[in-house]
């Protein structure tokens, strides 16, 4: 796929992950994901060496993936440590593939590369996810049916909000503002603040029920942060046109997409808010209202374009650029220069091993 391997995929909420068997692809591979009697996460291949069978058809016996097939069971290293057939050895070559993962932010990441350059602080920082005490989140999962880099066009796109979201999230004065992208080491802003302006209609009903009626117009903020590879997390708000953010209402979000294909993505998101914190009924209905404007505004296009642009390369299709487009051009030239290094170190090694072997 065209895709980093080296770095880390949200893969499972943490709360989906129990002890039992879990199968997701990534990538394109399979993984079967569970959790020992203790609690901690672990991710094999979803393939037994023996007669290639998914291991998540099998189940757990002591912390061991029992293949469903002939039996054998395996321990969260990969290594074959049972089998109940015979003579009961156990060859050397049956050994399952195990990934380097750590669980963080309430979800399972997943290292698909090298494992030897798994670092668990290379996974970039989302502090609003560590403090529900402050922000309280609000979550949910998506397998939707495109590549994953549109996904990423479109969490970065302000522009399709006046349209796409017209009846929810669009605010006119931001339609107009012009986007800025700000570089903060390896990762690219892309930002709009309108000022003197009418909020959302969303933002103007829980300023309503947070604080009450207001006369005045508002200031309006839409910020997003891409880091490496797919995850993007945003600060969206409103105040009081003139007065600090710090009296005003802000979403703290995350949007993490993981590939599953090339034409599918696994889609995490977290709308985390400042206020009203204890209100259990406006959980719900962010959930309902984030999951309707995705689910029935925003994945239709979605799916509609992978249709169209099929396997074709982005570039070679010559897009027609927009202002707007500024800070998801930005980002696809910096995920398009980290997967051809990446690919040029992966074919050198590759070279290397051959020559070695030539020579022997």
């Amino acid at each position: 796929m065209q895709a980093l391997k080296n770095t880390w995929y949200a893969a499972v909420w943490s709360t989906e992950l129990e002890q039992k068997l879990l199968q997701r692809t990534l990538l394109g591979e399979s993984i079967v994901f569970y959790r020992n009697r203790a609690g901690r996460a672990f991710a094999l291949a979803n393939k037994c060496p023996h007669r290639f069978a998914p291991l998540h058809l099998g189940k757990l016996i002591e912390d061991t993936v029992e293949c469903g097939y002939h039996g054998l069971r395996f321990n969260s290293a990969g290594k074959c440590v049972f089998n109940p057939d015979g003579d009961r050895l156990t060859p050397a070559s049956a050994v399952v593939r195990s990934y380097p993962i750590q669980e963080r932010y309430g979800l399972i990441w997943i290292w698909m590369g090298n494992p030897d350059v798994a670092a668990p602080e290379l996974l970039p920082t989302f502090p609003f996810l560590e403090t529900p005490q402050i922000y309280r989140p609000v979550t949910g999962y998506l397998r939707v049916n495109t590549n994953y880099r549109n996904m990423i066009d479109n969490l970065l796109d302000v522009a399709h909000v006046l349209i796409v979201h017209h009846d929810m999230l669009a605010c006119p004065g931001l339609a107009l503002a012009k986007t800025k992208v700000v570089r903060e080491g390896a990762a690219i802003w892309a930002n709009r603040l309108a000022t003197n302006t009418e909020p959302p209609v969303i933002f103007d009903m829980m300023w309503r029920r947070a604080r009450g009626d207001y006369a005045e117009a508002m200031d309006h903020w839409a910020e997003s942060r891409w880091d490496a590879p797919s995850l993007i997390s945003q600060n969206t708000g409103i105040a009081l046109t003139g007065r600090p953010r710090e009296e005003g209402l802000e979403t703290k979000n995350a949007h993490f997409t993981t590939p599953e294909t090339e034409t599918s993505t696994h889609y995490f998101w977290a709308i985390c808010r400042n206020f009203d914190i204890q209100n259990a009924k406006l959980d719900e209905e962010i959930y309902n209202g984030t999951e309707y404007a995705f689910v029935h505004q925003d994945q239709p296009i979605l799916e509609g374009l992978q249709q169209i642009v099929g396997d074709r390369e982005f570039w070679s299709m010559k897009p027609a650029l927009l202002q707007g487009d500024v800070g998801a051009v930005e980002v696809r030239r910096a995920l398009d220069r980290l997967i051809e290094d990446e690919c040029s170190v992966s074919e050198s090694a590759r070279r290397a091993v051959s020559n070695v072997g030539s020579t022997v």
